[in-house]
Order: structure tokens, then sequence, then C-alpha cells
């Protein structure tokens, strides 16, 4: 866990005032913990798991408007981890495995409901979050005739593009890590 100054943030997103600007106090102080919890696999080739991790909050002392600072796999407003989502959509566009081979590999849950039986829905909406330019933002855009599957197929390779060495892994591992190091 690093400490409260190694994460402090430069600045404000609500009023912009800088954390701790020359000559003057502390403008955003630490306000305590809270865990996110977070699913999807640890690593490449790891089952799927619920976990949670750590995260550091702060409040502006002008605007009071608190944040929270997280680990890059962390995505905003999104249960499955980053690492999680690229490995879905790099398994659905370029592995071509089906939507309810995708869920049993990333997702921990081993209850579901009649629909996911043959499909899973987490995957479309993450294609079209790709799509809107909401989810991985640096991918390019794509043509409107593009499928689900092939807006994965783009993700997962640009995702997949920032992994670190080795450039000889499989697709699907170098998305995992990529995830973390694109954003």
């Amino acid at each position: 866990m690093p400490s409260p100054e190694d994460v402090r943030p430069k600045q404000c997103p609500a009023c912009g005032v800088a954390s701790r600007p020359a000559g003057a106090s502390l403008r955003l102080h630490g306000h305590g913990l809270r865990e996110r919890w977070i699913l999807g696999p640890a690593s490449a080739e790891g089952a799927p798991e619920e976990r949670t991790a750590p995260c550091r909050r702060y409040v502006c002392v002008v605007c009071a408007a608190v944040m929270l600072v997280v680990p890059r796999a962390i995505l905003p407003r999104r249960r499955y981890s980053a690492s999680a989502i690229a490995l879905a959509l790099a398994l659905y566009g370029i592995v071509r495995a089906s939507p309810a081979q995708v869920r049993r590999r990333v997702s921990p849950f081993e209850v579901i409901g009649y629909r996911a039986v043959s499909g899973w829905v987490t995957l479309g909406r993450w294609a079209n979050a790709v799509r809107a330019g909401a989810l991985f933002a640096e991918v390019r855009a794509c043509p409107a005739s593009f499928t689900p599957r092939q807006v994965a197929e783009r993700a997962a390779t640009t995702v997949g593009s920032r992994a670190p060495p080795p450039m000889d892994a499989p697709l699907t591992v170098r998305a995992f890590y990529g995830a973390t190091h694109a954003w």
C-alpha cells in the first residue's frame, strides 16, 4: 500500500486547486481508506475470482470534494478489472470463443441467469463501450459496420500492443497485461 503522499492527486478534479501550492498549506487531505471490489482473474492464466483492493481517499479543503485513488487495474464504474475486460475482449475477438465460454473464463459467478447459459450480456456492453469511446479510449474508432466481435478484436490488439515484453506472448496474455499499462 503506497503512502498517502505517494499517491496524493496533483490537484482537485472538482475545483482544480493544487494539492500542495508553494508557500501554502496542504489542500487535499488524506481521508482514510476504502475497499474496492474487483472481479476477474488476478493473472492472465488464473481462475476468475472476487477480491478487494484498498484505495486511498482524499478530501479537498476548498470545495469539500472527496476523491478515491485506485490502482491502475480498476476502472471507474466497472466491477471487472481492466485486465479482465481486456482478456474477455481478446478471448471473444481474437480466439473467437463464445460469450458463454468467455464468461466462464472471466466471471467468478457460477450461479447465472437463464439468458447467461448461452451468452453474456456484459461482453456486449463492453464492446459497445469501446465503440463509443467510453472504454479503452485509445482504441481507434470502429466503422459502424463492425460487429461486436470485430470491435473486441480491435480493442484487444490495441490494448495488447501496450503490454510489456515479451512480445511473443499470446495476444490474450498481452491484452491482459497491457490493460494496466495503456491507460
